[in-house]
């Protein structure tokens, strides 16, 4: 059974939350702030997902998730009022999976969090073969990429367009396929999200030396160099 970690200030909207995902079949833990979730996160891994309040006083949803990406690749829904296009975009960079935003239905919640454990590889208890690609091991059991004995570990999104690439090399990936093959078609967001996305994969890949792997084809997308 899949465990839900709410992180949210406001005690109504944490029973709110967990009014929705127990009746829908889910277990429920909480936190009332970021570094209790922090703790709780460091003391257990049993967490499916996490639906983590934007603003929160002391740590912010965003701080929050920028270092839970830190130690954990556990999905993350930001709830939040916020509904710019540049607001979405910043969380992503940060490390969320997913967006709902206030005032929400609880269809709308259930089905963000079924997709979100739906596309988690480590939530499977099966184990799934690695991928080698140019020197590089992609292990979708626990989303690390390594090369020449240096590691990072990627978030979902992240690891999936990476693993997608890397098994089709010489395709050009447009940011609408991408969004279809990774979010799904009831993705609302706006399509510089994948950009986003790209720019902290490309990060990530240099700090273990795998510099200039994802190159940008003008007019057309990305691909592996």
């Amino acid at each position: 059974m899949h465990t839900i970690l709410i992180v949210d200030d406001e005690e109504p909207m944490r029973e709110l939350l967990k009014v929705h995902l127990l009746g829908a079949g889910y277990q429920v833990d909480e936190a009332k702030d970021g570094m209790e979730a922090l703790d709780k996160l460091k003391k257990s891994s049993n967490y499916s997902a996490l639906i983590v309040d934007w603003m929160m006083p002391f740590m912010d949803g965003i701080e929050l998730t920028r270092r839970i990406r830190e130690i954990s690749s556990v999905p993350i829904l930001m709830l939040t009022a916020r509904s710019e296009t540049s607001d979405k975009v910043k969380g992503f960079s940060y490390g969320a999976d997913d967006y709902v935003t206030k005032p929400f239905e609880s269809a709308e919640l259930l089905a963000r969090i079924q997709a979100l454990l739906r596309r988690s590889p480590t939530l499977n208890q099966e184990s799934y073969d690695v991928l080698l690609y140019n020197g590089m091991t992609l292990n979708p059991n626990d989303r690390t990429v390594s090369l020449q004995g240096s590691s990072v570990v990627l978030t979902q999104h992240e690891f999936e367009i990476l693993w997608n690439m890397a098994k089709h090399p010489k395709q050009i990936f447009s940011r609408s396929h991408l969004i279809e093959l990774i979010w799904g078609e009831d993705f609302q967001g706006d399509e510089r999200t994948v950009d986003s996305h790209i720019r902290n994969l490309r990060g990530k890949l240099k700090s273990i030396g795998a510099s200039d792997f994802i190159i940008t084809v003008w007019g057309a997308g990305y691909k592996l160099q």
